[in-house]
């Protein structure tokens, strides 16, 4: 009777977890009870919630395990790709068809949806002081970021992106947080042609973010967007950033990819406030040394789900994962890479060593900032 009791008990927590969306932990409680009933030799509920596992595992197959959120975004739509030029050949690397790619904000929120993604953090590119050609096309702008966003309050989380050579490029950047109630900064160092520890054209900005309170993303490793050189997106530069910014909270985005994880590996390591983003890649190609840090203390709460859509699908990108590694990660490890690290990383305050020295009665110069 005991065991009876327990199996109903487990059955209710895994329909529970179902509504909630919260597939792999239903599925894992369903095959716990049905070892219960195979126990107590009942066939009929045995058969009953083999059937309904199952059918979780199969309807399931390209969904988050939980209600993920999806860190790097973008509402490129098929208009936009085929107006820009170092768009389109980014597609073209990526062999995005473009029946995949949205036609609009909808078609977005349908992929979401499509894939288990809860919320979706999108962003323009803003290249708008470029003298290259084709970074001259007229791009998505930081307002038209913020109508998408009010369409969709719940489902989606707004970056601007400011061209750190725009004469009001720290005007803009408290533009996007003060009005347009952005929660971050998003930065391509490739695309506009500067090195990410720039004094005079990226540190004014990031100093303008510390004081917002807000977190940066910035690409690292190589890329698919044309027209760039890759040398302003190697991760050690970003190490520079974290000393002289030490309270600024770093996204790399795409883990330094193309040979160079290793590097943002590095510099996550040694700063509390530098995280590692896995955008731009399947999960068939990320690095192991990043998959299997991710169950460490010392990664776990540092790497963010992302895909980089629509260059990789988001439905395409858990398809892989559920194939190929659904076991490699902790429960705990899932629940911080694909929804709570992103969501604290708004929330929480960022680490500072200065209180940590003054908590531990060490005398710290007024006014120090690194």
């Amino acid at each position: 009777m005991e065991m009876e009791s327990k199996a109903e008990s487990l059955i209710l927590e895994a329909q529970k977890a179902l509504t909630a969306k919260y597939y792999a932990e239903a599925y894992r409680l369903f095959q716990e009870a049905l070892g219960i009933y195979k126990q107590l030799n009942q066939p009929k509920k045995v058969d009953q919630y083999h059937q309904e596992a199952e059918k979780i595992k199969k309807e399931t197959a390209s969904y988050a395990p939980l209600p993920a959120i999806d860190y790097h975004a973008h509402p490129f739509f098929v208009s936009e790709i085929k107006k820009n030029p170092s768009l389109f050949m980014a597609a073209r690397h990526f062999r995005l068809k473009m029946e995949s790619v949205p036609q609009n904000i909808d078609d977005l929120i349908k992929h979401m949806d499509e894939a288990n993604i809860e919320k979706a953090v999108i962003m323009t590119l803003d290249t708008s002081a470029s003298d290259h050609w084709a970074f001259k096309a007229k791009a998505l702008t930081n307002d038209d970021i913020a109508l998408m966003v009010q369409q969709y309050p719940d489902r989606l989380i707004g970056y601007g992106s400011v061209d750190p050579r725009r004469p009001d490029a720290v005007e803009e950047t408290e533009r996007c947080v003060k009005e347009l109630k952005f929660k971050g900064m998003k930065f391509h160092p490739a695309a506009v042609g500067i090195f990410p520890n720039d004094e005079k054209y990226f540190y004014p900005i990031y100093e303008k973010c510390v004081k917002l309170g807000v977190p940066v993303q910035s690409h690292s490793g190589t890329t698919g967007l044309y027209f760039t050189k890759i040398k302003h997106t190697m991760p050690i530069y970003y190490d520079d950033v974290a000393v002289d910014f030490p309270t600024l909270k770093l996204v790399l985005l795409h883990f330094g990819i193309g040979g160079w994880h290793e590097q943002a590996m590095s510099v996550v390591f040694r700063h509390s406030n530098v995280y590692l983003d896995l955008s731009g890649a399947s999960p068939r190609i990320i690095p192991r040394d990043i998959i299997q840090a991710a169950n460490t203390p010392f990664y776990q709460n540092k790497i963010i789900f992302g895909t980089d859509y629509p260059f990789v699908g988001m439905a395409q990108w858990f398809n892989t994962f559920n194939k190929v590694m659904p076991e490699v990660w902790t429960e705990e490890t899932k629940k911080k890479v694909f929804r709570e690290n992103a969501l604290s990383l708004h929330v929480n305050p960022p680490f500072s060593p200065f209180e940590v020295l003054k908590s531990e009665g060490m005398e710290v110069p007024p006014g120090v900032k690194r």
